[in-house]
């Protein structure tokens, strides 16, 4: 699998990580903001006020559940986003894991073709061609 992975594939990646994920997490925390928004604005729902028009019960039953059931959705929204931004992560670290094994083994190829002990310089096949040599391609004209 190694090999069928190229720099468009990382440039995907990339862009999962830190383009798309990030928007998605985006619309969550805003609803998060929404819903934290709407913790008494209006008249409806109010958990301090009459418990219908012209009651002396200062509590709503429907205004607390509203409040519980309102932060039930905050707090689930909160966490897909946060889950949305985990998983951006860990592309952003698998990606990452990647480039470094690439960047060892290019090291060590580097490090094999640089030492003179792996080189037999009798071993014309084995070697780059000798300028001016019947091997050597020369200049293009």
């Amino acid at each position: 699998m190694a090999a069928e992975v190229t720099g468009g594939d990382l440039f995907r990646l990339w862009r999962v990580s830190d383009v798309l994920l990030p928007r998605v997490a985006d619309v969550f925390y805003d609803a998060n903001r929404l819903l934290g928004g709407s913790a008494g604005g209006g008249d409806s729902f109010r958990v301090n006020g009459p418990a219908y028009p012209g009651s002396i019960v200062m509590s709503s039953t429907i205004g607390s559940a509203w409040e519980d059931l309102r932060a039930e959705m905050q707090a689930m929204v909160e966490h897909v986003g946060t889950t949305v931004l985990d998983s951006a992560q860990g592309v952003r670290t698998a990606t990452q894991a990647y480039l470094d094994v690439d960047e060892a083994n290019a090291n060590l190829l580097r490090d094999h073709m640089a030492d003179p002990r792996n080189l037999i310089p009798g071993d014309v096949a084995s070697n780059p061609p000798l300028p001016g040599s019947d091997d050597d391609p020369g200049r293009p004209q």
